[in-house]
């Protein structure tokens, strides 16, 4: 098949698939497509690397600063337009407002504050889109219909670009010559966690839907899911045909699944499992944070296992070479958006590899602990909003741990406009909305709630 033509069936296919997901939801409002849009560009490759635009990580990419900024203006005026209650919205998460506010004062200290500060904007964009998806008639709701418009635009676009527009969809190792699947995403492991997350939430969704198959209105989208399924895990196997091939993505899933049946099985029994919660959340932090810094491994055989060597793929002489600077401003960091240059990209590697190291280098070890103390209450909120066995607040809990652990690994904490952290931040806030709801009317037992 010529790629024009695999170009044209596929983006019918989107089509198609939105617009029954359109008629399924009776989603009509357009923030729902301005947060899908942030969403799905936050997970995948930036507007200058799509245009052919190279620039250095100082100079930045004019066409993806103009579109930030355009779809920021426009959510703000669409709050301002519905009157939105920032001071009441605000207040609910000064956790994440504290996060936002430290990112500011630390651009004071970095080398480049006017990059930054620059950088920084982007956090705030993910501010406005979250309060702008929160700001819906139902936020839930909402929020299901923009994970379905992503998973449904971003798995069918990336097999395209991998089987036909291999200069976009794929990489080679700059090693060992291997063939890297990376679709809509930066890189190979990028949309190796794009296809777990839609995994995790495709599998919650067809176990709502399966157990309710025979009073279904349509089973049309319950197969569109089906095929979706397929088609992260056929993606996320990448060219080895194999789950190892991104183990961390791997494992990050297995566990959310793990965690998912666990939750399940103990809710129906009503057993309270929170303290074993705080202590493996706690526990998989501290393998994360002080790996890089010890450089090992902490139950061996575990790299072995999934087909990695010893420095799980190279990735312990990157903290090797890291760690070293990180010690030098272990407390507050080189400032947000201060310490990765184009020279260390060049030197060293294009991140930690490790989130929270990522996050020690940017801000520090007290912003380390800013970022895991939100972490850990929203997990506890959710916890505590399970109503059900599949209530979609234990997909939400779950996807906290798969958020923890693949930052063992690979990074996206401390960065809000990145995907996953963007999604994390867009489900913080309707989180926190419905426990202040539950708080005013206890005995409210909608599943939907409202701002």
């Amino acid at each position: 098949m010529q790629p024009e033509l695999a170009l044209t069936f596929t983006s019918l296919f989107v089509i198609i698939i939105i617009y029954v997901e359109h008629k399924h939801s009776r989603e009509r409002s357009i923030a729902t497509w301005i947060s899908a849009i942030w969403l799905l560009y936050s997970a995948s490759k930036q507007l200058g690397t799509w245009l052919n635009i190279h620039s250095t990580i100082e100079a930045g990419s004019l066409p993806d600063r103009y579109f930030l900024l355009g779809l920021g203006a426009l959510g703000f005026f669409i709050l301002l337009k519905r009157h939105f209650l920032w001071r009441e919205t605000l207040k609910k998460n000064h956790l994440l407002i504290f996060i936002i506010f430290y990112m500011l004062i630390s651009t004071a200290w970095s080398r480049v504050p006017g990059i930054s500060f620059r950088r920084w904007g982007r956090e705030a964009i993910a501010l406005i889109i979250a309060c702008l998806l929160l700001s819906e008639k139902c936020p839930l709701k909402s929020l299901i219909s923009v994970l379905m418009k992503v998973i449904y635009i971003s798995l069918p676009f990336s097999l395209l670009l991998v089987k036909y527009y291999g200069t976009y969809g794929c990489q080679y190792n700059k090693f060992s010559g291997e063939l890297m699947w990376v679709g809509i995403a930066g890189q190979k492991n990028g949309l190796a966690l794009i296809c777990s997350f839609s995994a995790i939430f495709l599998i919650w969704s067809l176990s709502k839907d399966l157990s309710q198959w025979t009073s279904l209105p349509s089973k049309i989208p319950v197969l569109i899911n089906l095929f979706m399924l397929v088609l992260s895990i056929y993606l996320m196997m990448g060219p080895r045909r194999t789950l190892k091939y991104s183990s961390t993505s791997f494992i990050s899933l297995l566990m959310g699944l793990i965690l998912i049946m666990i939750l399940r099985i103990l809710t129906d029994k009503k057993i309270k499992i929170q303290a074993a919660l705080i202590i493996i959340a706690i526990t998989i932090i501290l393998i994360g944070t002080f790996m890089p810094f010890t450089g090992k491994i902490p139950i061996k055989g575990i790299p072995e296992l999934l087909g990695r060597d010893s420095t799980l793929t190279g990735r312990t002489q990157i903290w090797n070479s890291l760690v070293p600077y990180a010690k030098k401003k272990l407390i507050l960091g080189y400032g947000f958006g201060g310490f990765w240059t184009t020279s260390l990209i060049e030197q060293i590697a294009v991140s930690a590899h490790n989130g929270y190291l990522d996050t020690i280098l940017s801000l520090g070890f007290a912003g380390l602990l800013i970022f895991l103390i939100f972490l850990i209450t929203l997990l506890l909120k959710c916890y505590k909003l399970i109503r059900g066995p599949w209530d979609i607040h234990i997909l939400f809990l779950s996807m906290v741990f798969i958020f923890l652990i693949h930052n063992v690994a690979e990074t996206s904490l401390g960065h809000l406009g990145s995907f996953p952290s963007s999604l994390i931040v867009l489900s913080s806030l309707i989180i926190n909305s419905a426990e202040s709801n539950i708080e005013d009317d206890p005995e409210n037992n909608q599943e939907i709630y409202t701002p």
